[in-house]
């Protein structure tokens, strides 16, 4: 099932969906040159930046450009914890473009380095 959610400190702005797919919300800008001009809301377009899928954030006048795998995360499963090692968001099918929230999972540096080593041998990961 689809499921929308706001994307943190974009609320009102941008939404992520479990499936990885990023939109805009129409909204009205209260700033700038644009004062008062109503955007449309749209699917973003996605490209890869990183050897990762990105898109570009605008809020305020500053774009950003974030990587999907981290939005679906933060909007679903929250900040990523902390320990001594910081945590790592795994693909855990090793496809980097895979960017469903049931694909992902907040893990430590040695159970990302293990999933890589499970996939070059052809196997998949555990959840």
């Amino acid at each position: 099932m689809l499921i929308w959610a706001s994307v943190p400190g974009y609320d009102g702005f941008y939404e992520v969906s479990n499936y990885g797919d990023i939109r805009s919300l129409t909204r009205s800008v209260p700033y700038g040159r644009h004062k008062g001009m109503v955007y449309k809301g749209r699917g973003l377009i996605q490209f890869i930046s990183g050897k990762y899928l990105s898109v570009k954030l605008a809020k305020a006048g500053i774009t950003e450009t974030r990587y999907v795998h981290e939005l679906v995360m933060l909007a679903f499963e929250g900040v990523r914890p902390t320990l001594k090692n910081r945590y790592q968001i795994r693909h855990l099918d090793g496809n980097r473009l895979s960017n469903c929230l049931s694909n992902l999972k907040y893990g430590t540096a040695k159970e990302n380095a293990a999933d890589r080593k499970l996939h070059a041998r052809g196997l998949v990961a555990v959840k």
